[in-house]
């Protein structure tokens, strides 16, 4: 009775580490390229192995964005309460088993991965963080699958910058009685795995001392994982679901230049934004251009940041046999 006691207690027993929280579980990023830190393998050095032999996981991340990735740092879900650490394995007070490397621990955050340099033939920075466990017993006759998940926290930055044209009744009109093309206007933004996009009809008509017009800004989740407030560095929980609204929220900082100027009662320069699922956020404004005595045409760069934690996972599978 014992032995089916045993053998019943294991079959039900789910793994999880002390940082996974109910509907929240660890699931596999589908990261794309140029969206930051990418997950390039997650896997045991042998995928079948036996109860008390020594199990490496091994951990690769490379940034594929345009942004330095920072205050990086990695943990292993899914083993904690089954698995013990190897040797020379060291533990936070909550029994999580530490990564071998000290760069990759939560408690340093110190792998910082550059973005690629075209111009010097460098591609985005990598780095590895392993972690060594024991296999647990298993009863003979059975064989017990784990399947663990990696969590690769860091912090990141997008920004976006675009232009938009002012210009005069008068002078627009002699634009096109003339043939003329208007300036060309830009737009840039960083490879992030938060994209912001701003959109506005330009050129903005003026026909008095001020004008005011609607900007659109939306943001997009692109990189396959999860975006936190900055106030809450790099996403890692306490233990505590009253932490959980931090994940999917937080801020963009909007900057104008001289001459331009929020509405009354629209946006303010720092907006917070919360994701949904997966859905796009949008947020419209509207701006105030003062023009004063503006003669002709002028241009006017908007731009918008936002500096975030950010989080991505990939799992692995490995099976447990008894001892030989």
């Amino acid at each position: 009775m014992q032995k089916i006691i045993a053998v019943l207690a294991l079959l039900f027993l789910v793994p999880v580490s002390g940082c996974v929280f109910p509907g929240f579980n660890p699931f596999d990023s589908k990261t794309p390229p140029q969206t930051g830190v990418l997950i390039e393998d997650f896997s045991p050095d042998f995928q079948t192995v036996r109860s008390g032999e020594q199990v490496t996981f091994l951990m690769k991340v490379k940034n594929t964005g345009s942004v330095t990735a920072k205050d990086g740092f990695a943990e292993l879900l899914g083993l904690d309460q089954a698995w013990n650490g190897g040797s020379g394995a060291s533990a936070s007070k909550t029994n999580e088993i530490f990564p071998n490397e000290n760069a990759c621990r939560y408690d340093i955050k110190g792998i910082s991965l550059l973005p690629a340099d075209a111009d010097a033939g460098t591609t985005g920075g990598e780095t590895t963080c392993t972690w060594k466990y024991v296999a647990p017993q298993v009863l003979p006759g059975l064989t017990v699958k784990a399947k663990p998940s990696v969590r690769f926290y860091y912090t990141y930055r997008s920004s976006t910058v675009k232009t938009i044209t002012i210009a005069t009744r008068e002078e627009l009109k002699s634009y096109e009685e003339q043939g003329k093309t208007l300036p060309s206007e830009s737009s840039s933004k960083t490879n992030s795995p938060v994209s912001i996009d701003i959109e506005t009809s330009t050129p903005i008509r003026t026909y008095a001392n001020s004008v005011e017009f609607p900007v659109v800004i939306t943001m997009k989740n692109i990189g396959g994982g999860t975006v936190c407030a900055e106030s809450s560095p790099n996403c890692k929980k306490s233990g505590s679901l009253q932490d959980a609204p931090d994940w999917n929220k937080f801020f963009i900082v909007i900057s104008l230049p001289a001459g331009l100027k929020f509405a009354a009662d629209s946006c303010a320069p720092v907006e917070e934004i919360i994701f949904i699922g997966n859905n796009p956020q949008t947020i419209s404004c509207k701006l105030t251009a003062d023009i004063g005595n503006q003669i002709g045409i002028s241009q006017k760069n908007i731009e918008i940041t936002s500096t975030y934690g950010y989080f991505i996972d990939k799992s692995t599978e490995v099976n447990v046999l008894p001892p030989a």
